[in-house]
């Protein structure tokens, strides 16, 4: 499980295409209502979170901070 987030909350959250959200990583376009902006990467369905980061979520989760920041940044997603 992820740090800071409840399994209620994070099993709540809604998926959205990597397109939509890798667009909207952008300050000037507007998010989807109840989109975290700090955790775009949890908005991923695990097929396309998968395919962007070359790992599963538990696996994501595992790594420091500071990887995971770069990858997200990578992914453009930050």
């Amino acid at each position: 499980m992820d740090r800071g987030s409840s399994l209620p909350t994070m099993l709540e959250q809604k998926i959205y295409p990597y397109e939509l959200l890798k667009a909207c990583s952008s300050r000037s376009i507007n998010l989807p209502q109840g989109v975290d902006r700090p955790r775009l990467e949890r908005h991923l369905s695990p097929e396309e979170f998968q395919e962007v980061f070359g790992m599963t979520i538990k696996e994501f989760d595992k790594l420091p901070q500071w990887r995971r920041t770069e990858l997200k940044k990578k992914a453009c997603l930050f």
